[in-house]
């Protein structure tokens, strides 16, 4: 839980009230809580008082963003982070993403205020195949459609950090190693949330592998495979191993926190995981 959460928690605690309190009742709550209407050096001293029995609870909750393209192994890593090598979860940012076609949604009538009436199949929901004939052949139309999901994405991905911290500290039986919670998106650069997170990773690997990959896992051909990996290689966060300095700005901005090549075995991933869980570099400073 990050220090501001816990902060909202001892003081909703401290005034008898639950972590569901609605914005509005944590206004009128707070307004009349002695941090809030002490004098400046004692609110100073108050919010010290806070900050340093957090300190005492346990470490801080990281939140890992994991990009990269088709074939790269991401979500391969993912997993192997959190089944294998002990972080807590895992939130699948892509698969969060069907979800806000869900009919009667806020982000549905948004997509069809944009795009039109036409996108819609006889049931009132998103007609996938037209909409995706519209975005796909149009890089401005996927522009626009990825600027009205992400943040009905993001807005999910919130609710299920919550969900995912307090389990945790519930059930935390101590057989985890790391306390991280991995947001796994193939285009997590794109989308700007890094005041959300504490790493981003790349996990990126050369193109015949990733080609081999979608052909043995997927049941591609080897033209199919080849042009989807192409359709993502202009894209921010969709790595290529044989480009090794495409990165480097996203890196020296801190932005970038880890890239890992994933062109090798599955033991040889979760050795270079490992060691990148365990590299404080790998973190935001």
């Amino acid at each position: 839980m990050s220090s501001v959460n816990k902060i909202a928690t001892l003081l909703l605690s401290s005034l008898g009230a639950l972590t569901s309190t609605s914005p509005v009742q944590f206004a009128t709550a707070f307004s009349s809580h002695p941090v809030a209407t002490a004098t400046p050096s004692v609110q100073r001293l108050q919010r010290s008082r806070i900050y340093n029995s957090i300190a005492s609870e346990g470490e801080h909750m990281k939140i890992l963003g994991v990009c990269g393209g088709i074939g790269s192994g991401k979500s391969t890593a993912c997993k192997v982070m959190v089944d294998t090598l002990g972080c807590v979860g895992r939130i699948d940012a892509d698969l969060l993403a069907h979800d806000v076609y869900e009919p009667g949604s806020q982000s549905l009538r948004d997509i069809v205020a944009e795009f039109g009436d036409n996108i819609l199949g006889s049931d009132a929901t998103i007609d996938r195949k037209k909409l995706g004939a519209i975005v796909f052949s149009d890089s401005n139309a996927m522009s626009r459609l990825e600027q009205i999901v992400w943040p009905h994405v993001r807005t999910k991905i919130e609710g299920r950090l919550s969900e995912i911290k307090d389990q945790h500290q519930k059930n935390n039986d101590g057989s985890q190693t790391h306390d991280i919670i991995i947001v796994e998106a193939a285009l997590l650069l794109e989308t700007n949330w890094h005041d959300l997170l504490d790493g981003l990773w790349v996990i990126q690997s050369s193109p015949s592998v990733a080609v081999r990959r979608l052909k043995d896992n997927r049941g591609l051909t080897e033209e199919e495979a080849t042009t989807r990996i192409n359709a993502q290689q202009k894209r921010r966060g969709i790595g290529n191993a044989e480009e090794p300095d495409k990165f480097q700005q996203d890196i020296e901005k801190g932005v970038v926190t880890s890239v890992i090549t994933n062109d090798g075995t599955l033991e040889e991933l979760q050795a270079a995981l490992k060691q990148a869980l365990l590299d404080p570099s790998s973190f935001k400073s």
